[in-house]
């Protein structure tokens, strides 16, 4: 494709070079640079893309585009770029919506080839992406997915760095979900995604919204509260159809943006708890607590739009999951998804990282969770309470290089709700995580709660199913899905399932482990 087909409908300036060269491909990364790429640089959070120009040169780019009035030395304003052959440069203007339309342009406009739904908000996006992707699945619909866990192009199945991956990335992979026979992707939308234009370009059908509180707020993420929900608000209007939880405070807010921007707006909640009227409603009625040999769920009376009523059953416990399950549920009902479907799906579900159970005979009920924040954190814990275990462990630490004061309030939740907190290490990145956990520590002696402080993740499970009975309940908290730890820039290999099967291995073999703390 010639590289004018490719830059289309963008503002640009030429550089230097020959705007009919052919392209072959589009990068945002040197390394993936192959002979006739273009390659876009821009500068991001830790470095810049600019600074790897020659190497992209290099390995063969036939088109530099960059973002950054950063000039062109005299040597090579000729289109020349040291021995290597002629290559365009090119300066791109608003390159949050240009890169986008670079992508279309190159890939044939992906998005419009399938019914794309967005989901954002502070929690659930997993489990209702999840959820609908579920549903699409059993309704024999094939559907990609593009999230925390993973990304599923319909073939493969893809371990996520981000929630919303690149702009050239995900749409590259977008690409190849229609290649792959898509007619659906259910994509989670993050505040990051959005203020960094990882989504420019995309056309979404519906977008859900479920919950905005206080996160992602510090150096590296935003600046404040309004600016994060500023971002999550602007997804709604890129949207046609807008779901949105009516019992959230800011649900008016998101409901305007969608309606300026011409959407419909459909709600859910739950009966009692609704500010959304008699309108477009699909809402819960009673709700109870299920528990069968052991696995913990939720039940629910559904009352849908078309005044039905059905009982549904979700196969993971806790009234945020009935908030999840009607997103999900409202979703996949205005796509005409038949509501038994809907039911054999929710009964089963299982979410990997969200409230996932580890069942072993003889011991405690452990579950494993992503809540990385005081807010999650609340709500599992009360969640977990309520099934009156006789002592509720919650092991947890806290990222490093993210808001200090995540630490202390996941501390204070945990020092108040649990009966036992087991502070430890999660992903310190660049800082000591000694350090992370004495500010966790801080907000425990706050929350009043008895506590042990033991910095090696492995260590700390131990403990915590030797200290446990089977009568209790042992949270997991913070890693989720994830399967590495992050410390100084490198991940290694780190997943608590296999923890505890080594743990029970060591049991069985008659090694005993010291646990320092």
């Amino acid at each position: 494709m010639r590289a004018s087909d490719v830059l289309k409908g963008t503002v640009y300036e030429i550089l230097a070079g020959d705007i009919d060269c052919q392209i072959t491909d589009l990068a945002d990364d040197s390394r993936d640079v192959t002979q006739g790429t273009l390659f876009v640089c821009r500068r991001g959070a830790r470095t810049d893309g600019h600074r790897y120009i020659d190497d992209a040169v290099a390995r063969g780019a036939a088109c530099i585009v960059m973002t950054d009035d950063i000039g062109i030395p005299a040597e090579r304003s000729a289109g020349r770029w040291g021995d290597t052959d002629c290559v365009l440069i090119v300066r791109l203007y608003d390159y949050r919506h240009g890169i986008g339309m670079i992508c279309n342009n190159f890939w044939n406009f992906p998005s419009r080839s399938m019914k794309v739904i967005g989901v954002t908000g502070t929690k659930g996006k997993t489990t209702v992406a999840c959820m609908i992707k579920s549903m699409l699945d059993r309704w024999g619909r094939r559907t990609g997915l593009v999230g925390t866990i993973e990304i599923d192009d319909c073939i493969r199945k893809i371990p996520s760095v981000n929630t919303t991956p690149g702009t050239i990335y995900l749409h590259r992979k977008l690409a190849d979900m229609v290649a792959n026979g898509a007619e659906y992707c259910v994509m989670e939308v993050s505040s990051q995604g959005l203020m960094h234009g990882r989504v420019s370009g995309i056309e979404f059908d519906i977008c859900v919204y479920t919950n905005l509180a206080p996160d992602h707020i510090g150096r590296n993420e935003h600046r404040t509260f309004a600016e994060y929900g500023r971002w999550k608000r602007s997804l709604f209007s890129k949207c046609k159809t807008a779901v949105i939880n009516a019992d959230d405070m800011y649900s008016g807010c998101i409901a305007a943006e969608a309606v300026n921007a011409g959407a419909e707006v459909v709600y859910y909640g739950v009966r009692n708890h609704t500010a959304a009227g008699d309108g477009n409603v699909c809402m819960a009625g009673a709700i109870h607590r299920l528990i069968l040999h052991r696995v913990m769920g939720i039940g629910y009376e559904c009352e849908r739009t078309d005044g039905e009523s059905t009982y549904m059953t979700v196969g993971i416990p806790g009234e945020f999951n009935v908030y999840n399950s009607l997103a999900a549920v409202t979703t996949c009902g205005i796509i005409g998804i038949p509501m038994e479907v809907m039911q054999d799906s929710q009964s089963d579900m299982k979410v990997r990282g969200r409230l996932e159970p580890v069942e072993i005979p003889g011991y405690a009920r452990i579950f494993i969770d992503y809540a990385h924040n005081a807010v999650s954190l609340e709500n599992v814990l009360t969640t977990l309470r309520q099934y009156r275990p006789k002592r509720l462990i919650c092991l947890f630490g806290c990222g490093g290089n993210r808001s200090a004061g995540r630490r202390k309030g996941m501390g204070f939740v945990s020092g108040r709700l649990a009966d036992m907190t087991v502070i430890t290490s999660d992903n310190p990145r660049f800082e000591s995580p000694e350090a992370i956990m004495t500010d966790i520590e801080t907000g425990v002696l706050e929350g009043g709660g008895e506590y042990v402080k033991i910095c090696s993740r492995l260590d700390a499970i131990r403990y915590a199913l030797e200290i446990s009975d089977r009568d209790d309940i042992v949270l997991l908290a913070g890693k989720g899905h994830e399967t590495y730890q992050d410390i100084e820039g490198r991940r290694t290999q780190m997943d608590e399932r296999e923890m505890i099967r080594q743990i029970l291995e060591e049991k069985n073999a008659g090694i005993v482990r010291r646990c320092d703390n």
